[in-house]
């Protein structure tokens, strides 16, 4: 499957390794594109992240928007990045606009795919109503390249490794 060329496309290298992970994993680089709705308002920030089959929080893969001081707009995310900081300056990147895209790459270890983890994208957009589950889909290979729909501001997501 191929996406189609994006107005603004994020590249991300999610080099750190997960929590209670063997240090020699393999890993597979995964591609998501997240397709926002079409709304009227400011850039929107999101996060996308990783939770395990428990829906604990594992790790931040890529943060929409670069201006720290607008983090805490992402609530539930936020909460989650105060309770095991990570240095977010290498996955972070411009703030995506109404009806645009991101694609964003990252490396994933082999033990998350088809195991029970999920991607969750929170989203926020200033002065409306920010969405902490706008979509979330399991890493399973089934469903690589299907759009999975959010309830937000993002259209849809999917992904492919």
């Amino acid at each position: 499957m191929s996406f189609a060329r994006p107005h603004f496309a994020a590249f991300a290298s999610g080099a750190a390794l997960l929590t209670g992970l063997a240090q020699t994993a393999s890993a597979a680089e995964a591609t998501f594109l997240v397709q926002l709705t079409d709304y009227s308002g400011d850039d929107a920030y999101f996060s996308l992240y990783l939770v395990d089959a428990d829906d604990r929080y594992v790790r931040t893969l890529w943060v929409s928007g670069d201006d720290e001081r607008w983090y805490k707009d992402l609530p539930r995310w936020w909460k989650y990045v105060g309770r095991a900081p990570q240095d977010l300056d290498a996955i972070t990147g411009a703030s995506t606009a109404s009806g645009d895209r991101s694609i964003i790459r990252i490396e994933l270890e082999d033990e998350v795919l088809d195991a029970g983890y999920k991607v969750r994208v929170e989203t926020a957009v200033e002065d409306q109503q920010n969405h902490p589950v706008d979509v979330e889909v399991a890493l399973e290979s089934a469903l690589g390249g299907e759009r999975v729909p959010g309830t937000g501001y993002v259209r849809y997501i999917r992904y492919q490794w």
